[in-house]
């Protein structure tokens, strides 16, 4: 879980959200464009609800770390909005220290995931079959 620090106020969010949300601060302020991003996030009752935030080159946004919760809200779609509308905002893009551009795309965690359970299923497999054949030839 990461806090987003916005205007005085804090945004209890899951941790790719809000590094999201900051890679998207970041393009928009490279060029020179706002947007309004209605963030999901966790209340103070622990339900899960939208905070709307104006993002651009004004804005003085800063993530930090928080407690760890079992709520943590996970929005690969919300990411994936953020994604696109960083590539319709502009050719420029913020660099980091390494020489690398930040905005992680929400479809490679997916597809890292998709590719981990498609890897163990083959094992699996390859198990219960060498099983079944250890026990043809017993």
């Amino acid at each position: 879980m990461k806090y987003i620090h916005y205007d005085g106020s804090q945004i209890l969010t899951g941790d790719a959200i809000a590094d999201a949300v900051a890679d998207y601060a970041a393009i928009l302020g490279a060029n020179g464009r706002t947007d309004t991003v209605a963030i999901p996030a966790v209340a103070d009752d622990g339900s899960v609800t939208r905070t709307t935030v104006l993002i651009g080159p004004a804005s003085e946004l800063t993530v930090s770390a928080a407690p760890d919760d079992e709520l943590e809200p996970e929005d690969h779609a919300f990411i994936r909005r953020l994604r696109d509308a960083a590539e319709r905002a502009g050719t420029e893009r913020p660099v980091d220290v390494d020489g690398g551009h930040r905005f992680a795309d929400a479809d490679e965690a997916n597809t890292a995931d998709a590719d981990t359970a498609a890897a163990d299923t083959a094992t699996a497999d390859t198990a219960a079959a060498d099983t079944a054949a250890a026990d043809k030839t017993d």
